[in-house]
């Protein structure tokens, strides 16, 4: 139990000290971590402290050495450079401070090196990087490229050489508080998201003693709030938030994709994407290898790996997501599955982005920008699925099960037997679901044809919606 090591304490030390004597300590209860060593040789002065979760002890030397007061001011120093991450209390440091106060002579320091690197390995550029390569490993590769692009921007770069525990939330939110003011209000709530999940990476068991962050060192940190933008949004307006395309709009789509006005690809892409009313990044990664003919009057099965479903980690799902394709949804895949490539991707990208990359599939956003700019069409990818849901409902007499069953909005959640002993790939139930929602957009493609443009028209209306910088902003959903 601590005490207050005083003149009595340490002459009763001296004199327990000798042959025979038990090693122990005495700590002192009014400077943390000094306490008397007391043996058979003698009685000395002893620091005790932590250091990546271990305990470790420095001799401050005998007891004659330093008086009380002393030894305190000794032991203070060291516990204050240790909470500033500003060295370690070792024996040059002792060397340091016996010469300071007159207890040897003074002796000749090399230049250290730069606080804290004797103590932690990373800066905030090592530490970034090995956050990015465990996100890499455990994340989808959209979620690993909007970290990077966050932590690796202009906002954060004059941190690249700063030691990770000489970073402090205050700094933090004023970075945040930059990008707010230029302009950026929605990228530094974003900011603000990754460097918090960063950081909280940053002080688990397996980095800390890297890192020399501890846990709960941004708790509180907050971008600023938005701005108040007042809102004159018509509740009339059918293209606002919540949009919910009519079927008539959908069919348009299909026979716009099929009139020639847009590229062979890019039109396979949005006619499936009306057929099966899965997300713009499950369309793009569709392999070929992912299909399955049954036959001219069944159509054929789309197996979407679970690496392009929408879940929180590469863990989250590990069966694939069937879904059913009637015969007019199937057309559309068998005309690319019929296009002579040596890709494996069903919607292969036209052209690289930059000179010497290696072709892969057509952006997501091609899709939303497409949409965007066909004339007569206000819908988004997203806005898609909504009509799915609503007028499946609504309409075709569809069940809220039967509709997340097509989305993929996070099936068998719960579902153990489903997850881990019933391997069906449940068709049965979606079979009728699909042929349904098939059954309905084909009703409307006949009137779309019948009162479509030209394709001429078609493409010169493309053509102008992008000079003007036409289509819609991507939901967040998306």
């Amino acid at each position: 139990m601590p005490t207050t090591i005083t003149a009595t304490t340490i002459a009763k030390a001296k004199a327990d000290s000798g042959p025979g004597c038990r090693r122990h300590d005495i700590v002192d209860a009014k400077s943390r971590g000094l306490s008397l060593r007391v043996s058979a040789t003698g009685v000395q002065w002893s620091l005790r402290y932590q250091m990546g979760g271990k305990d470790k002890r420095l001799a401050l030397g005998d007891v004659d050495l330093w008086t009380i007061a002393e030894a305190r001011s000794i032991v203070d120093r060291a516990q204050q450079m240790l909470r500033d991450k500003m060295g370690v209390p070792d024996e040059p440091w002792l060397d340091r401070m016996r010469a300071a106060m007159g207890k040897a002579e003074a002796v000749t320091m090399a230049a250290p090196d730069p606080a804290p690197r004797q103590v932690f390995a990373w800066t905030f550029a090592e530490g970034r990087k090995a956050f990015l390569a465990e996100v890499k490993r455990t994340r989808r590769e959209d979620t690993w490229k909007d970290y990077g692009w966050k932590l690796q921007g202009d906002d954060l770069k004059h941190l690249d050489g700063t030691a990770l525990p000489l970073i402090t939330r205050q700094q933090l939110a004023g970075i945040l508080g930059d990008i707010h003011r230029s302009g950026r209000e929605t990228h530094a709530q974003n900011t603000q998201r990754v460097l918090s999940r960063f950081w909280n990476w940053l002080a688990e068991d397996g980095q800390i003693a890297k890192s020399g962050v501890q846990p709960g060192i941004l708790h509180g940190l907050k971008a600023p709030e938005p701005s108040l933008v007042e809102d004159d949004a018509d509740p009339e307006d059918p293209f606002g938030p919540g949009y919910v395309p009519p079927m008539r709009e959908i069919g348009r789509i299909v026979a716009i994709s099929r009139s020639g006005a847009v590229h062979d690809t890019v039109a396979a892409a949005l006619e499936l994407m009306c057929w099966v009313v899965q997300r713009r990044r499950t369309i793009v990664e569709a392999r070929r290898q992912d299909f399955e003919f049954l036959g001219a009057e069944r159509g054929g099965l789309w197996h979407i790996p679970p690496r392009s479903m929408k879940s929180r980690s590469k863990k989250a799902k590990r069966r694939p997501h069937t879904i059913p394709l009637p015969p007019a949804a199937w057309s559309v895949v068998q005309r690319m599955l019929d296009v002579e490539t040596e890709s494996p991707w069903l919607f292969p990208q036209i052209r690289a982005r930059r000179a010497g990359e290696e072709l892969t599939h057509i952006n997501p956003s091609t899709l939303t920008h497409m949409l965007g700019w066909l004339p007569g069409v206000n819908a988004s990818p997203h806005d898609v699925r909504r009509a799915f849901a609503t007028h499946g409902e609504t309409t075709l007499g569809l069940l809220r099960t039967d509709t997340a069953a097509i989305l993929d909005h996070n099936p068998d959640a719960r579902d153990v037997t489903g997850a881990h002993y019933a391997l069906h790939n449940g068709t049965h139930r979606t079979w009728p679901i699909m042929t349904a929602w098939t059954d309905a957009v084909e009703a409307e493609i006949g009137g779309a044809v019948a009162k479509l443009e030209s394709a001429a028209e078609i493409k010169a209306a493309v053509t102008e919606a992008r000079k003007n910088g036409g289509g819609k902003v991507l939901l967040a959903a998306e």
